[in-house]
């Protein structure tokens, strides 16, 4: 990519960053909200038995797996 063109991208996304910055300051500054519900959460159930249906499913798209076991990756982001 050229110089000159380089600057003419930075000028631009200066100008798009511009015209948000100001667009997010009319927004109304109101009062915080928020929605209570009576169930917004599952019951935590004992865990003695799962639903079968499901473990199939899951294994079934899940792109590694063991056996009965989901092979995922940790902290590789």
């Amino acid at each position: 990519m050229e110089q000159k063109d380089i600057e003419k991208l930075k000028d631009e996304t200066k100008s798009l960053l511009d015209k948000f910055s100001k667009a997010l300051n009319s927004v109304k500054n109101g009062e915080e909200w928020n929605v209570e519900r009576e169930n917004d959460r599952r019951k935590e159930g004992k865990g003695n038995s799962c639903d079968v249906k499901f473990r199939k499913i899951m294994l079934e798209n899940a792109p590694q797996k063991d056996s009965d076991f989901i092979i995922a990756e940790k902290k590789t982001w």
